[in-house]
């Protein structure tokens, strides 16, 4: 749950009942996380999150990326090229109504 001003973070690491709205309450706080100060603050209740994990809580994506156990991202697909087309042999371009004209006589 992120906290804090703009362009400023501040996260809780917390337990959160999946059948409760995204900006609902939560269970129990878990830890916290600062990502501006160096090296990056981070606060883990671990017999907490052992306790959560063996009644079957699941550990999001962000709270693996904290804790350096995320899995990796796929890398960005590559951009489309668009092809140039490339100009097929000449074809006999037709006489016009004049050039017919002309042939003729």
């Amino acid at each position: 749950m992120r906290i804090g001003a703009r362009k400023r973070p501040f996260y809780r690491v917390v337990v959160v009942d999946e059948r409760a709205k995204r900006t609902g309450g939560y269970v129990e706080l878990v830890g916290t996380y600062n990502p501006l100060t160096e090296p990056k603050d981070i606060k883990l209740k671990k017999d907490r999150i052992d306790y959560w994990i063996k009644q079957g809580a699941q550990m999001s994506t962000g709270y693996l990326r904290i804790i350096g156990k995320a899995p990796q991202r796929l890398p960005r697909k590559a951009k489309k090229v668009k092809k140039e087309e490339t100009p097929a042999a000449p074809t006999p371009a037709e006489p016009t109504p004049a050039e017919e004209s002309a042939e003729t006589k």
